[in-house]
C-alpha cells in the first residue's frame, strides 16, 4: 500500500470526494498528513501511521519546558515518549565560567533553570532504554524569555542547517521536536505584533498538515 507524505499530490478520481488528511488545491488532490490512502464509499482519506511525537537523534535542537528539578538534574518535557533530563553538570553556569559543579551550585539549580522555565538544549546522549540526555554547553542554548512557544506535530519540522533564525529584530527557533520558539530581547508593542503575525503565519502551515521550512518561513518577511 502507497504511503503519501504531507504536500505529496494524490491520485484523483471522478465522482470521488476528498476527506480526513487531503486538501484541494488548484491543480489536484494532496496529502496533508504521512499515512497510507484508504477509499471507503467514494471517500478518499489518509490514515495516518506514525506517532506525532519527537523520535530524537544525537545533536538535535530541541525546546522544552522544566518539570522538576532534583538530584542534581532537571526533568524536561519535550513531546518525546522518553524521559528527558538535564544533568547540573551540562550546563554552562553564568558568566560561561567551565569548573567542577559544586554543592553550593546545586543548591542554586533554581536560579539557573526553575519549574515552568522554557529552554533551548541540544540532545547529547540516548541511553539503550531510549532515555535522553541534554546539555546546553554552548551559548546559544539557554533559558529563554520574552516569547511565546508553539507546538506542530513533530513529523512537520525537519532538520536545517540551523535551526536558529532572525527576522529582522525576532528570533525564531525550530526545535526538532516540534516545540517553535517565536521571541524578542526587546518586547515592544511592534515587536510583539511581529511575533504574532509570525506565530498565525506558522500556525496556518500546521493546520494544513504541511511541513514548515526555514525558506518558506524567511520569504514571507
Amino acid at each position: 500500500m502507497k504511503k503519501f507524505l504531507p504536500g505529496e499530490k494524490m491520485p484523483t478520481i471522478e465522482g470521488y470526494i476528498n476527506g480526513h488528511g487531503s486538501y484541494q488545491e488548484n491543480d489536484g488532490l494532496y496529502s496533508s498528513l504521512y499515512g497510507n490512502l484508504v477509499v471507503i464509499d467514494k471517500l478518499m482519506t489518509v490514515q495516518p501511521v506514525i506517532d506525532f511525537r519527537y523520535n530524537p537523534e544525537v545533536g538535535d535542537v530541541i525546546i522544552g519546558r522544566i518539570t522538576m528539578i532534583g538530584n542534581k538534574k532537571w526533568k524536561v518535557e519535550m513531546n518525546s515518549k522518553a524521559e528527558s533530563t538535564l544533568q547540573l553538570s551540562a550546563i554552562n553556569l553564568p558568566g560561561s565560567v567551565q569548573r567542577r559543579k559544586m554543592f553550593s551550585d546545586e543548591m542554586k539549580m533554581r536560579e539557573y533553570f526553575d519549574i515552568n522555565d522554557i529552554l533551548v538544549a541540544e540532545v547529547q546522549k540516548i541511553n539503550k532504554s531510549g532515555n535522553i540526555s541534554l546539555h546546553t554547553r554552548n551559548e546559544k542554548y539557554k533559558k529563554l524569555t520574552n516569547g511565546l512557544v508553539l507546538e506542530v506535530p513533530a513529523m512537520l519540522v525537519t532538520r536545517y542547517k540551523t535551526q536558529f533564525l532572525k527576522i529582522e529584530s525576532i528570533e525564531i527557533i525550530i526545535g526538532v521536536n516540534g516545540f517553535i520558539w517565536i521571541g524578542s530581547d526587546d518586547l515592544n508593542y511592534e515587536n510583539m505584533k511581529k511575533i504574532l503575525i509570525i506565530a498565525n503565519f506558522i500556525k496556518n502551515i500546521a493546520n494544513q498538515n504541511k511541513v514548515i521550512t526555514d525558506t518558506e518561513l524567511l520569504k514571507q518577511y
